[in-house]
């Protein structure tokens, strides 16, 4: 170091001693100490910064401070370090900022279309049909694609709202089992097989794990642009460990941005657990990582229980349904299919729409705002599904939360559906 590096030094180190006084510890360590001085004579001290923002920023709030304690005989002179050769290259490889777009250039369809299926299947949703097996899910799923493919409501009683092609990959049935149940659904909803848009992926394996079956997978789709694409059932389009949350979120992964690029609704037809209870939630009883049961946009659950069958949906942005009852009708001369045998084709309260309906009574009959103390004594339900219902409701518009408890909204409507 020479005697000009060591002047620069000794009088940069007294003008930081009577910074740090002026200053908190944060504020010193965060604008001064990166700070690097040189004098480029007796009175002239050159500032050197990390980089451009770095100096603008310092200037605009700590320029002032530095200059009162330098006092009036130095004079400063900025630059900002230069860069090295490797730092430049560095530098011009660095990744490139995301896309963004404001939230009011996002442009919206003239006509947005809520169903596919009415309170079945939500327009261009993912999602998943789950069911033990001999429950009717391929059944199910058979006939949904025959009602978006014609245009006829499904099991006689849901409007399709959007019916267009459908693709369809059966792995654990032949070509020639699968077109006997298509003709056999085509007749029921008055249709012809030669009429009906449903075509079948005929490759032995799929493998939806490996990037070359994705590629010609969304090859396919932006070929036929169906409305709907079937997979039947998850376990036979991957071989990855379906209690791997990583692997699984990779798939599904896949699925979400194969339907935003396409614009096709998807449908996986999967299995719950063996030891799944016929009293938990039907999502959580779905095999493997939780992450499926997130994922879906709409859920079918079919339920075969002491020979009962029901089928009930569920789905992100729409109100929930059912359970209503099903029957595999195996003895029509046409031939087999699911039919409603509910006495009436309303969808029936779940037991979140049947809390949620309850806690708007009590908030309604109440003269006074109610604690969740207060009403988890009286439903005599865990504090927990209270406090979830409550949220909901919240959200929902239909209750509102003062300061004593909570209270029901005015336009709060007890016969309306409730969104659980």
């Amino acid at each position: 170091m020479n005697a000009e590096d060591k002047e620069a030094k000794t009088l940069w180190d007294r003008i930081l001693a009577g910074v740090v006084s002026k200053v908190p510890s944060g504020c010193y360590d965060t604008w001064f100490r990166p700070l690097k001085a040189l004098q480029s004579n007796g009175s002239e001290l050159e500032v050197i910064f990390p980089n451009q923002i770095f100096r603008t920023s310092f200037t605009e709030n700590y320029m002032d401070l530095l200059r009162e304690v330098a006092g009036a005989g130095i004079e400063f002179r900025f630059s900002v370090q230069e860069k090295s050769s490797e730092e430049d290259e560095a530098c011009d490889c660095r990744a490139q900022p995301l896309p963004v777009v404001r939230a009011s250039d996002i442009t919206t369809p003239d006509c947005q279309q809520s169903w596919l299926i009415e309170r079945l299947w939500v327009h261009q949703a993912v999602g998943v049909i789950g069911g033990s097996p001999k429950s009717g899910k391929t059944w199910l799923a058979l006939e949904m694609a025959v009602s978006v493919a014609s245009g006829s409501a499904c099991l006689e009683t849901f409007a399709v709202h959007s019916p267009g092609p459908v693709i369809l990959y059966a792995a654990e049935d032949s070509a020639e089992a699968i077109r006997m149940r298509l003709n056999t659904l085509a007749q029921l909803h008055k249709i012809s097989l030669a009429q009906l848009d449903v075509r079948i992926i005929t490759i032995d394996s799929l493998r939806l794990d490996r990037s070359d079956h994705q590629d010609r997978l969304e090859a396919t789709l932006h070929l036929y642009k169906p409305a709907l694409l079937v997979l039947d059932p998850l376990v036979r389009v991957h071989a990855i460990d379906e209690n791997v949350a990583g692997q699984v979120a990779a798939l599904l992964g896949y699925l979400r941005s194969l339907q935003r690029k396409t614009g096709t609704a998807v449908v996986l037809v999967h299995h719950v657990r063996k030891n799944a209870s016929p009293a938990g939630s039907a999502g959580y009883n779905l095999r493997g990582s939780g992450d499926l049961y997130a994922w879906v946009d709409s859920f079918l659950s079919l339920r075969l229980h002491q020979g009962q069958r029901t089928l009930s949906a569920e789905h992100r942005s729409a109100p929930a349904f059912g359970p209503i009852a099903l029957d595999l009708v195996e003895a029509d001369p046409i031939g087999a299919h699911l039919k409603i045998t509910s006495s009436e084709n309303a969808p029936s309260k779940s037991p979140k729409e049947q809390l949620a309906l309850r806690i708007l009574e009590l908030l309604a009959a109440s003269p006074e705002p109610l604690t969740i103390e207060t009403l988890r004594s009286r439903l005599q339900v865990r504090n927990q599904r209270v406090v979830e219902t409550l949220r909901l409701l919240a959200v929902q518009g239909k209750v509102q939360r003062l300061a004593r408890g909570f209270a029901a909204s005015p336009q709060s409507n007890l016969s309306g559906q409730m969104s659980m």
